[in-house]
This record gives C-alpha cells, sequence and structure tokens, in this order.
C-alpha cells in the first residue's frame, strides 16, 4: 500500500512543512471508503453472542463473559452500575452516573444507562449487525493476516480484531488486501489493557487512558468509576506518561534521519483499487522505505506522524546548515572590514 505524499524542498520551513503535510492528508483522505462497521474498538466483547450478530467463533471459544475478564489494573472497587442493564425509567438514585452494557466488540454500539433526574434513560445505538467468523486462536496469530469476510470481528480478552481493508489514523484509507486489524493493549501500566466499560470502577483519581481516535473512546477514572472524556491533542498520542523508551535524537542522528529523507524516491501512481481510480497521486512506495519511520508495516500504509517527523528532522538540519553558512559569512565580512577595504569614512566633527 501507499500514501500519497509531498517531499521537503532544501528551504522548506514551517509553511513547507505544513503544506506538505495537508497534501499528504489530503491525498489519503479524499478517495477513501470507510468500512461501515466503524472503528477499531476496543471492547470487553463476547463476539459469540447474539449480542455481537451471532458470531461463529468456529475452533476458539470467544464466549466467555467479558465480565470474567480483568481488564482494570484497579482492585477491591466496586462498580456502582446495576449488574443486569435496567430498563427505561427504573429509579436510581447516582445523578448523572452512566453505566455501559452489551457485548458489542464495537464500543459505540454498546446501550449505555444514565441516571437523569432519578431514572435510567437507556440510549441503545443503531448498528449493523456482525457477520459470522472463524476466529484465529489468537490475537497475535490475527494481526495482519488475511481474513473473511470483510467487516467481521473477534474478541481477546477486551481487544478487538476487526476484518477490514481500512485504516482509521491518522488518515483514513481504504484500498489494498483485507487483513485483521487489531487493537494494542493500552500502553500505560496504569490503565486497563481494554477499554472498560462506562461505569466499571477505578481507584485512580483523574487517571485518564486513551484507546483510540474516535470520540468515545477515552476514559477518566472520576469519583469511583470510568466515564467518557475527550482526548488531549487528538492521535498520535503525544503525552510522556503513554511512552516508555523515550531517546532524543543527537545532532548525528537527526542528521541520518534528513539523509533518509533527502534519498527518498519520489513517484507518482494510480490506486488499483477501482473505487480509487481516476487520480494520480504522488509520494513514495512503502518497499523503497524498509526499515524507516515512515513506514507502518502491520497496517501496510505509511506513518504520516513519522514521516513528519522525519521532514522537521530535515528541517532542523537544513536550519544548522543555513546558521553554520552564516557565520562564515559575517566572519568574512568581519575580515574585510579589518582589511580596510570596505570601511565607511569617518564623518567631519562638528564645530
Amino acid at each position: 500500500m501507499t500514501a500519497s505524499l509531498g517531499s521537503p524542498t532544501p528551504a522548506a520551513g514551517r509553511l513547507g512543512l505544513c503544506v506538505l503535510f495537508s497534501l499528504a492528508l489530503g491525498a489519503c483522505g479524499d478517495d477513501s471508503t470507510p468500512a461501515d462497521s466503524g472503528t477499531h474498538d476496543t471492547g470487553t466483547a463476547d463476539t459469540g453472542s447474539a449480542d455481537s450478530g451471532g458470531h461463529d467463533s468456529g475452533p476458539v471459544d470467544s464466549s466467555v463473559d467479558s465480565g470474567s475478564t480483568d481488564s482494570s489494573v484497579d482492585s477491591g472497587a466496586v462498580s456502582p452500575c446495576p449488574v443486569a442493564q435496567p430498563s427505561e425509567g427504573d429509579a436510581c438514585t447516582r445523578e448523572g452516573l452512566a453505566c455501559g452494557y452489551g457485548d458489542d466488540p464495537r464500543v459505540e454500539c454498546r446501550p449505555v444507562a444514565t441516571c437523569t433526574s432519578a431514572q435510567w434513560t437507556i440510549d441503545t445505538p443503531s448498528c449493523s449487525t456482525l457477520p459470522p467468523v472463524t476466529c484465529p486462536a489468537t490475537r497475535e496469530a490475527a494481526s495482519g493476516a488475511d481474513c473473511t469476510p470483510d467487516g467481521a470481528y473477534c474478541d481477546y480478552d477486551g481487544l478487538a480484531c476487526q476484518c477490514t481493508n481500512c485504516t482509521d489514523g491518522p488518515a483514513v484509507m481504504c484500498s489494498g488486501p483485507t487483513v485483521w486489524h487489531c487493537d494494542a493493549p493500552n500502553a500505560d501500566p496504569q490503565c486497563p489493557a481494554a477499554i472498560p466499560r462506562l461505569g466499571d470502577a477505578c481507584d485512580k483519581p483523574a487517571q485518564m487512558c486513551i484507546y483510540g481516535c474516535a470520540s468515545g473512546m477515552s476514559r477518566t477514572c472520576t469519583d469511583g468509576v470510568w466515564v467518557s472524556s475527550s482526548s488531549p491533542g487528538g492521535c498520535p498520542v503525544s503525552a510522556r506518561r503513554a511512552k516508555r523508551d523515550i531517546h532524543y535524537l543527537s545532532t548525528a542522528e537527526a542528521d541520518a534521519v534528513a539523509a533518509q529523507v533527502r534519498r527518498t524516491r519520489l513517484a507518482t501512481w494510480e490506486y488499483i483499487d477501482p473505487a480509487l481510480r481516476g487520480r494520480t497521486h504522488l509520494g513514495f512506495i512503502l518497499e523503497d522505505q524498509p526499515g524507516s519511520y515512515a513506514e507502518d508495516p502491520e497496517a501496510r500504509m505509511v506513518d504520516l506522524y513519522g514521516y513528519t517527523s522525519m521532514l522537521l528532522a530535515t528541517t532542523q538540519a537544513q536550519q544548522r546548515q543555513i546558521d553554520a553558512l552564516t557565520q562564515q559569512l559575517d566572519a568574512l565580512q568581519r575580515r574585510v572590514a579589518s582589511d580596510g577595504q570596505c570601511v565607511a569614512p569617518t564623518p567631519p566633527e562638528a564645530h
């Protein structure tokens, strides 16, 4: 798979970088045909249940009740939510409490009960029925493997795998082979591996956990329960607390990244997918960039965040070159002036 990206110019600055990134996003997103099955949501889903569309899990017993899977790092906390989903109009006492129910692996498709004016109100999203599927034995075996049918889901201890040819970030693109796209466990050790249901108990006040780019895919521990919250900064997640093994590039390492950008071979092409034909794209080919930070091999696409960071390294390297040349020019001008060849005349004294 390829993605449309611009190329850095020798004088590229902040404006050039912005234009390049805009071109990249436009080329990747304009012709996309997002799958009807939604984004890759992590869940505590029972994909073999009727609620999730009647998955035929085949050799995999995916019918384990998600309540038996400890997706939380908290201990000893008890959720104030009813164990079973309440009915519309049932009495409740904790105003504003939102509780998630259901086993659909698509988080946005799960019913939510909210305590409003001492009564439960139920929001039941309207979602398409999921097709039956035979799931691979493990999430690791599924990830990146060819799959059928398109739009199917498998659940692995609350982490979902979706059978699709679409990627959902940082730029949506639907082309190439249909493979399993699998959610990874949350990288923050203070967060549950899989997204907790709304209203699940927690005991780390103000802890925020981000599980995806889409709205409603973040959780914050508030008053002892997980509540939905907005993700700061969108995706990819750039907060230090979500990362490990942080290493700041030395000048030599940044120069090496810039050199890799300068060696990038640009090409034009049209996509094979009939839905994406009729438009010529500019960018580079993944196979021409093995081992590059701009490569996302699992998704078989360009990592636009990595590529943009590489362009930043190129801009910084060029600025260092400009600064060095400016210093050389200043030194040369001072030398010429000291030799008396360009000394301005001294104005006469005023009488």
